[in-house]
């Protein structure tokens, strides 16, 4: 069965979101290195990976129930990263999943 195309909507805003937040984090990364808190911005990279990751995963037409999981860590990576592209991404991403359709078909091919 051929996933919604709200479900492919929120692949490629999942996509979206989770790269732009790593880019923030890098741009964190190596701007705050050197006062030592650089390092900090390691975890809402790994939340930017980890939405980039399953964003992926969805984008090729997968059921995956950690979709939604996946939007919400991206919105925190964002709201850490101070990224208002990634926010708006991630919020997307989180109301498509959200939509009846969509779950239902999760739940129905996973």
């Amino acid at each position: 069965m051929e996933a919604p195309a709200a479900y492919k909507n929120a692949a490629m805003a999942n996509m979206i979101g989770g790269g732009i937040t790593i880019l923030f984090s890098l741009m964190w990364i190596l701007s705050l290195i050197w006062i030592c808190v650089g390092l900090l911005w390691v975890v809402p990279m790994a939340a930017g990976g980890y939405q980039l990751y399953i964003g992926m995963d969805m984008n090729k037409g997968e059921a995956n129930p950690a979709s939604k999981n996946a939007a919400i860590a991206g919105l925190i990576g964002s709201v850490c990263t101070f990224n208002i592209i990634g926010i708006a991404a991630s919020a997307f991403a989180f109301m498509q999943i959200g939509d009846d359709e969509v779950a239902g078909w999760i739940e129905s091919n996973s």
